[in-house]
């Protein structure tokens, strides 16, 4: 599904990322963890095509994206969710839910497009009561559900979410980790997820890939992730 092969990347002449390798299965929820700085969210960006790659590979369905531009990616079935949210401010909810839908490669017709808007709605019923409120004036936890179901409308087949639950008050982190579970149990799509919290990690993914110094230095199951490599690799 996603693999990555060797990548290298570079801010200026800074290495970032070092040889960095690891593949994610269809359908299957990965967690990326690693001390803050550790290079997850540069690898996210990487995978996106946000930020070149001096040497590797990024590839999805055996195809290799690794030069290919971030539209066309999002068009291949990779969608983002960062960790600032990325909401358009000037633009209402409605609008910016709209925005992913026309990230689809195929529109289908209206009854499908119904369909796809009414399941976001259900997955964050707060959303249909704020859908002609500007972007920039939601709440924090606001926003994140919106850059979900942004990301949800896209039809993805790989998700990456960078801490989805990063400053979020708990009430819609409970419901941010319900809506990751269901998509877990529906195999529907991959979900890379990046993540600083064991349990939380330990609730949701299927895997595990540990990063330490810009390079993995662990990966696995997570039924296979000892206290020992929490310990050496996540505790400060």
């Amino acid at each position: 599904m996603l693999q990555l092969k060797h990548l290298n990347v570079y801010y200026g002449e800074s290495h970032i990322l070092r040889d960095v390798s690891f593949a994610i299965e269809a359908g299957q929820v990965a967690c990326l963890m690693g001390r803050n700085g550790v290079g997850k969210t540069t690898t996210l960006k990487a995978i996106m095509g946000l930020l070149p790659v001096r040497s590797g590979q990024v590839s999805l369905d055996g195809k290799d994206i690794t030069r290919e531009a971030t539209d066309r990616r999002a068009r291949n079935g990779l969608a983002y969710v960062p960790q600032g949210r990325e909401i358009i401010p000037h633009l209402t909810v409605r609008e910016n839910l709209q925005l992913g839908f026309w990230a689809r490669a195929v529109k289908d017709d209206g009854a499908a497009e119904k369909a796809a808007f009414d399941e976001v709605y259900q997955l964050f019923p707060k959303l249909t009561k704020i859908l002609d409120r500007p972007g920039g004036v939601l709440s924090g936890g606001e926003q994140q559900q919106l850059a979900i179901g942004r990301a949800i409308l896209a039809d993805p087949k790989v998700l990456l979410l960078d801490e989805p639950t990063e400053g979020i008050q708990p009430s819609v982190v409970d419901q941010i980790e319900d809506v990751i579970i269901g998509f877990k149990n529906s195999r529907r799509f991959a979900i890379l997820l990046v993540e600083q919290g064991l349990h939380f990690a330990a609730r949701l993914a299927d895997a595990y890939v540990i990063m330490a110094k810009g390079a993995v230095v662990a990966a696995g199951k997570t039924s296979e992730l000892s206290a020992e490599e929490v310990k050496r690799h996540l505790v400060v």
